[in-house]
């Protein structure tokens, strides 16, 4: 028997039994099972208000009763074989499965499918997921890896849920940003290599960017302490913005309520910034003459631009090699910034666009709902950032014939893909409703947020590294080394690594993506919380447990029927539901519910594993029992690998 045909039989039973107290047109598909509350007897509830008026061999009165009907139905289905009690609770019928069967089932499954336990059919859905996206003028950080791990795991989730997936990148390799890291190379470095620095390509070209912004930093300052700087304040002062800025400040020391608005001086040095770069700034202007040398094809800045960009994604590359990430296909912006400007001037001729007065291109957004307007091509006739990503996706559609494209982006460009899938919709109404944005919010460590330009962003590979340092102070402090005892330097640092990474990703992963959130490497170490440490260690556990009873896997058969206590009876509930948890995960886009469904397991069996007296595994004294525990051991150890398998965590045989 498997899980699919228990449940098939679960179903069929209370079916017959409704049909034959008179719904003759009631079906299994009909039939819907709720979770038990806390403490109350059964496995599941039915509820009986959906059968009110249908149960013709009923009473008049009955027949509208739930409380009624609940009480004929749990006698007909009283000495059903699937389940060994069944309960009339006010307008509910509470059924506790038969536990045998259940365990005959649920462990039966498990072990005969191994790895493809829960793999559900392969459907004809085309997802195609974007991921990553980073920039070529830094190393990934904090935010991009929460981007990574659940791009990922999302990518898994859906596999394992039948659709067939192709994970894409679009990197980022062009426009100022790449600049401003290019003009620090060539003024400083041009000699230095990742080789010659002792670095990885994409920290190098991380630390040329960081030395732009302190330059351009040191420049707007002394502009500012000018006399034409102080012109441009006292400017401001008078200004719509700095008469608002006045009265935001006039009105909080007047209240004291809420977050304090920024000085006058500050929120002017703020706002300026941008203008002074693009106007004023020498620097700035350095940037800007390279940026226009790059689009013309200029040999001498594609040759350093080429460089640089090879070697941050040589880092990119080992970065997603450690993360245990690859892709179907790479994109690069400076091979797509020129797509969709054919396809805006096909809008145009068909009025979806129209030609602003200023010879700029624009989308009436009052046709999706929304305010304003969208400008896609700019006077000049260049394109902006959405007219890339409309070409984009509908180059996707042509390379893959997807069902559903889903961006995995913060939700800081939430407008962005609103406007985008409206666009689109117009554009293409054969693609309208095939747009996902999978939006997630920022994430923070206990010391506030992370700024790339100023140089105090947390970097993946640093954060990686340092919490597998963590991992090894934890291992090298424990007095018990018994786990360690045969391992050298090599295995180690591999153990070490796998934890920390199994940390990270967890705890990224254990906060629904649309979320913000602080993370704290101590606490995703945490071997009792609710951790990716703490899954591992379960894992192990049960891999110590079979190695130590000389276990081999087979169908274990009748001795399943010792399973009886309400523990073991949970974790076979919890068991089941592995399948479940993964189509909703999935369905929701939301790795979150993975997470909670293998703490929750975990926990289960953890009370078994240190219930020595109550429920002993290889010192059971009982044979059949030894043999049910050891199986039941087993299939939660085959669940527990799956299942961070699709948070994109290796598991370790040994801790």
């Amino acid at each position: 028997m498997t899980i699919q045909t228990f449940q098939s039989d679960v179903l069929q039973n209370i079916a017959s039994a409704i049909r034959g107290l008179g719904a003759a047109d009631y079906t299994e598909g009909d039939v819907v099972l709720s979770p038990v509350p806390e403490n109350a007897q059964g496995d599941v509830a039915l509820s009986c208000f959906g059968l009110r008026g249908r149960l013709s061999t009923l009473d008049d009165k009955a027949r509208h009763n739930p409380v009624a009907i609940s009480a004929a139905l749990a006698e007909a289905l009283a000495g059903k074989p699937v389940f060994e009690a069944v309960a009339a609770v006010g307008p509910y019928v509470n059924l506790s499965y038969d536990t045998a069967a259940l365990a005959q089932a649920v462990i039966g499954d498990i072990l005969e499918q191994g790895d493809h336990f829960a793999d559900a059919p392969v459907r004809d859905e085309r997802v195609v997921i974007e991921f990553s996206g980073p920039n070529t003028n830094k190393p990934q950080h904090l935010g991009h890896l929460r981007n990574n791990v659940i791009g990922e795991s999302v990518s898994r989730l859906l596999q394992k849920s039948g659709s067939r997936v192709t994970r894409v990148n679009i990197i980022n390799d062009r426009g100022i940003h790449i600049c401003k890291s290019m003009l620090v190379y060539i003024k400083h470095g041009q000699n230095i290599t990742p080789q010659s620095a002792g670095k990885k390509g994409d920290h190098l070209v991380g630390d040329f960017y960081v030395q732009f912004e302190k330059e351009f930093q040191a420049e707007y300052k002394t502009w500012l302490e000018s006399e034409a700087g102080k012109r441009a304040y006292e400017e401001f002062l008078t200004s719509e913005a700095g008469i608002k800025a006045q009265k935001a400040i006039e009105a909080y020391e007047l209240k004291k309520k809420g977050k304090a608005p920024a000085d006058l001086f500050s929120t002017f040095k703020s706002s300026y910034k941008d203008k002074y770069f693009n106007s004023l700034s020498p620097i700035g202007k350095e940037v800007t003459d390279l940026l226009i040398r790059w689009e013309n094809g200029d040999p001498e800045v594609r040759a350093i631009w080429k460089r640089l960009n090879d070697w941050v994604i040589e880092g990119f590359m080992d970065t997603y090699k450690t993360l245990g990430i690859s892709f179907d296909k790479l994109y690069f912006e400076s091979e797509t910034y020129k797509l969709g400007k054919d396809i805006i001037q096909n809008g145009l001729e068909k009025g979806i666009f129209h030609r602003l007065p200023d010879n700029a291109t624009a989308f009436d957004l009052s046709k999706i709902g929304l305010n304003g307007e969208k400008i896609v091509l700019r006077s000049n006739g260049t394109s902006v950032y959405i007219t890339q990503d409309i070409g984009t996706a509908i180059e996707r559609y042509k390379d893959y014939e997807y069902d559903k494209m889903i961006y995995v982006t913060a939700d800081e460009q939430n407008y962005h893909f609103q406007v985008l899938f409206g666009i689109l919709g117009e554009l293409r109404p054969d693609l309208g409703g095939r747009f996902e944005h999978l939006s997630y919010g920022m994430v923070t460590l206990p010391n506030g947020r992370m700024k790339s330009r100023e140089g105090t962003v947390v970097d993946t590979d640093d954060l990686i590294e340092e919490m597998a340092r963590l991992v090894r102070e934890v291992m090298e402090n424990k007095a018990d080394r018994e786990h360690y005892a045969d391992a050298d330097e090599a295995e180690f640092d591999r153990r070490a690594q796998t934890i920390a990474l199994a940390a990270l990703k967890y705890y990224l992963l254990n906060f629904t993506p649309a979320s913000w959130m602080e993370f704290n490497p101590e606490k995703s170490l945490d071997l009792q919380g609710r951790t990716g440490a703490y899954c591992l260690m379960n894992y192990a556990r049960t891999r110590s447990i079979l190695r130590k009873a000389s276990y081999t896997r087979t169908q274990p058969g009748d001795v399943l029927s010792a399973l009886k206590t309400p523990q073991e009876k949970k974790l076979l509930l919890n068991l089941m539901q592995f399948p479940a948890a993964i189509q909703w995960a999935a369905q929701n886009r939301d790795p979150s519910k993975m997470a909670e469904y293998l703490f929750n397991l975990c926990k289960s069996f953890a009370f078994i594993f240190t219930d020595k007296a109550g429920h002993p595994v290889l010192n059971c004294t009982d044979e059949a029992t030894r043999s049910a525990r050891l199986a039941l051991v087993d299939a939660i150890g085959v669940v527990l690998k799956d299942g961070l398998g699709l948070l994109g965590i290796d598991t370790l045989e040994e801790m």
